[in-house]
């Protein structure tokens, strides 16, 4: 567990990033970069230009002027309720085991 605050560490995000949704998300639970190489491999190097124009889009539609002031903007440490992000973040990921037990994945 990182320590709360400006740990001073840069986070990278590696895996699931194929578009501007995924990106953002990371992004605003602190990340400082998002990598999307499979995607590129499997979409070609013009699919960084689709995905760059629907990330700007969506700043402009949420009224964000940079990456930098999106960064970390739903990260624990931003929470009013530390507490109740955490119980919030433990109940999914049980509600996500729940739901892979009851498709039979093992």
């Amino acid at each position: 567990m990182l320590p709360p605050g400006n740990s001073g560490i840069d986070l990278a995000a590696t895996g699931g990033v194929h578009s501007a949704e995924d990106a953002v998300k990371l992004l605003m639970v602190g990340a400082n970069v998002t990598m999307m190489c499979s995607s590129l491999m499997r979409n070609g190097i013009n699919h960084l230009r689709h995905v760059e124009r629907e990330l700007r889009t969506w700043m402009e539609e949420h009224e964000y002027e940079s990456v930098a002031q999106m960064q970390g903007s739903m990260s624990q440490i931003k929470c009013p309720d530390p507490a109740a992000f955490e119980r919030a973040q433990y109940m999914r990921a049980v509600k996500g085991m729940q739901h892979l037990h009851m498709t039979g994945w093992r």
